[in-house]
């Protein structure tokens, strides 16, 4: 390969007629939402969007590629990309045609995400282990967040399987001379996005848990309220009977009656007490 070249948006439309098929190309990079190529007889076009792999809320990387059997352009304006393949550039060695350079730049864009994976798996497991304890604070909003980010990794590597596919099945182009390689690089994607389906899997189990655990809490409530008015049903009933206040109740009359009441309504309450715990309520 000779090299490549950067150009933002507007160069590369001064310069459109240079790029057979520049139409595809300036419609797909005025906003790029995700990963997706088109092989033609003379050049390999499409768009990258590498989405954010940790939290400290760097740029997207996102730019448009062409490609020709000589020569690779980038197509971006943000400035993000250049320094991106600065340092991409480095560890890139022994490039002997355009489509191995794309292949090893695409190879250096999932170069740690197996650590990454990693990352999320041992944060679900520290976040189970934590829900077996009680449920806690924002642990819903972290699920959701987790989630979300799962599944735009798995789009992102869904759709660089099918760039990796696409320019595999080309093996009898002229720009494309490094097929076999290109096959084991869609592997190494599949063993990714398998990764990552089966980190989704274990959300859905934490969802679960999480619920179980919110309803068992639910249910703790509700024992402790039906026990409380159980147990205050007695007293509700004795002091009921003695608020009716008919004229021929002798206890109203008698010296010791508030004192038997209330002794009476601490027996009750005692009893009731030794039969739940008997019963294991409480």
């Amino acid at each position: 390969m000779n090299h490549f070249t950067i150009m933002s948006a507007d160069e590369f439309r001064k310069n459109k007629e240079n790029f057979p098929n520049y139409r595809e190309i300036l419609h797909s990079i005025g906003s790029i939402r995700y990963c997706k190529a088109e092989v033609f007889k003379e050049c390999v076009l499409g768009t990258i969007r590498i989405p954010q792999k940790n939290e400290k809320r760097q740029p997207l990387i996102a730019f448009g590629f062409y490609m020709t059997e000589q020569n690779i352009t980038f197509i971006e304006d943000t400035g993000d990309v250049k320094r991106w393949l600065d340092k991409q550039v480095e560890k890139i060695q022994n490039v002997q045609s355009s489509d191995h350079f794309l292949l090893q730049l695409m190879e250096q864009m999932v170069e740690s995400d197996v650590l990454y994976l990693s990352h999320f798996e041992k944060e679900m497991e520290n976040m189970e282990d934590t829900l077996l304890h009680g449920i806690p604070k924002d642990f819903y909003t972290s699920l959701t967040r987790m989630r979300q980010k799962l599944s735009e990794l798995h789009a992102y590597y869904e759709q660089l399987t099918a760039i990796g596919d696409l320019i595999q099945s080309y093996d009898e182009s002229p720009l494309i001379k490094n097929t076999e390689q290109w096959g084991r690089y869609v592997l190494r994607i599949e063993r990714l996005q398998n990764h990552v389906h089966l980190l989704r899997e274990n959300i859905l189990q934490l969802r679960e848990l999480y619920q179980s655990q919110q309803d068992a809490q639910q249910n703790k409530i509700m024992c402790i309220l039906t026990i409380v008015t159980t147990l205050f049903l007695p007293l509700t009933l004795l002091t009921g009977w003695y608020g009716m206040n008919f004229a021929y109740m002798p206890e109203l009359h008698w010296k010791y009656g508030y004192p038997a009441v209330i002794i009476a309504a601490i027996v009750i309450v005692v009893i009731e007490i030794m039969y739940f715990k008997k019963k294991k309520f409480f």
